[in-house]
């Protein structure tokens, strides 16, 4: 447990008295799953509890490399009836000062403010709260650093976009992305795969969101280039990337799915899984290829930028594929490798080929997004299994 001063401490049991609270304590990895309330959280790699109360319901959380607090905390308000107005009154209690906006985000109204305050120091953040799935309790979020750390924001806003209400809203964007980028409108597609033509949308925000969701999340893996936890961290990278945009994909998963699958399970039957899996996987090895001309900036296409015609790599393929299978229900997931520079898509098919041994002990079928291949064929100098790292997205 990390050491703290007499006045950190002082501040820390301050905030503490503050969040009054009543629930069983218990302890927090990376991933925090509340089963009780339904919550997640995905937090970035390295967070330690600094305090917490016995009752369990509000935690205080720090990291030992990035000058970073969360404060999270169980509200039970039968009064307020309103997140916002428990985000207001828990910043009014810590002296904030900030606006507090309200807006819905997965069919809820929650509250988002942008905060400063003074403590031992001068601090910066941002604070969400969003109605629980039982009823007068609200999820509380609040993460801020030194003023004197403008660096930090990133760091701040991508561990508030971590929170999941429930797991049917797993795959939806962030709550602060989703404040920042609303609807805009469906955008129209046409998609060309295997000779048949495909008519879907998107959002017409959906591109430049989804950009922001890569960015944020890049400029938070490179804190972790030289960090021990740099292969969790890389993992959480995917995982934050495939949340957001596969989020914006769910129409065109659906349109994709009912022109190709049903026709395919009418021509092929038992085979129907395989073949719909080999056309995604041909469609995605004709796409334009493109990388990142610096280290600054992420090699990772959107997945709307890429169905939409923009130049990819192998990671954006092989995600775009993963979350077309994952929508059938066949449990799909990425490997990458730092030592071959390179991303494959494994899948839970039966067939005939290569396969790789997943952490759940299951062999999927690997498949190769970059070169004109079927299913289980990887290029011999990719063979080293040691060197791939599995990042599962439906956990």
């Amino acid at each position: 447990m990390t050491r703290f001063s007499r006045k950190q401490n002082t501040i820390r049991r301050l905030i503490i008295f503050l969040f009054a609270l009543f629930f069983t304590a218990r302890a927090f990895c990376e991933k925090i799953t509340d089963r009780d309330f339904s919550f997640s959280l995905d937090i970035p790699e390295g967070f330690e509890v600094a305090d917490y109360t016995e009752d369990g319901m509000s935690y205080i959380f720090s990291h030992p490399n990035i000058p970073v607090t969360l404060v999270m905390k169980i509200c039970n308000d039968p009064t307020t009836y309103s997140a916002p107005k428990v985000l207001q009154d828990n910043l009014t209690k810590l002296g904030a000062k900030g606006n507090t906006d309200s807006f819905f985000w997965n069919k809820k109204n929650c509250g988002i403010s942008n905060f400063t305050m003074t403590l031992d120091d001068e601090y910066f953040g941002w604070g969400v709260t969003a109605p629980l799935i039982i009823e007068d309790y609200f999820i509380l979020l609040l993460c801020y650093a030194p003023s004197s750390k403008p660096g930090c924001e990133q760091f701040i806003i991508s561990t508030l976009n971590s929170l999941c209400l429930d797991n049917k809203y797993l795959q939806t964007p962030g709550i602060i992305t989703s404040y920042a980028f609303p609807p805009e409108g469906k955008d129209s597609v046409i998609l060309n795969i295997g000779g048949k033509q495909i008519s879907t949308s998107i959002d017409k925000v959906d591109e430049e969101a989804a950009k922001f969701t890569i960015d944020l999340e890049y400029a938070v893996l490179k804190l972790y280039a030289n960090h021990k936890l740099w292969k969790e961290a890389w993992k959480r990278y995917y995982r934050m990337i495939y949340r957001d945009n596969s989020g914006r994909l769910k129409q065109v998963s659906q349109d994709i799915y009912n022109e190709l699958y049903y026709e395919l399970k009418a021509q092929y039957s038992q085979d129907a899984d395989i073949k719909y899996a080999q056309a995604l996987l041909s469609w995605v090895q004709n796409f334009s290829y493109n990388r990142a001309e610096t280290k600054n900036e992420s090699d990772f296409t959107s997945l709307p930028a890429a169905i939409k015609g923009k130049g990819n790599d192998c990671d954006s393929r092989s995600m775009l594929v993963s979350v077309l299978l994952n929508y059938t229900g066949i449990d799909t997931a990425i490997l990458i490798s730092r030592d071959y520079s390179h991303a494959m898509v494994v899948t839970d098919i039966p067939a005939p080929g290569q396969t790789f041994t997943m952490e759940n002990g299951r062999e999927y079928l690997m498949g190769e997004t970059t070169a004109k291949v079927t299913w289980g064929t990887i290029a011999a100098d990719h063979a080293d299994r040691t060197k791939w790292i599995p990042v599962s997205f439906n956990e």
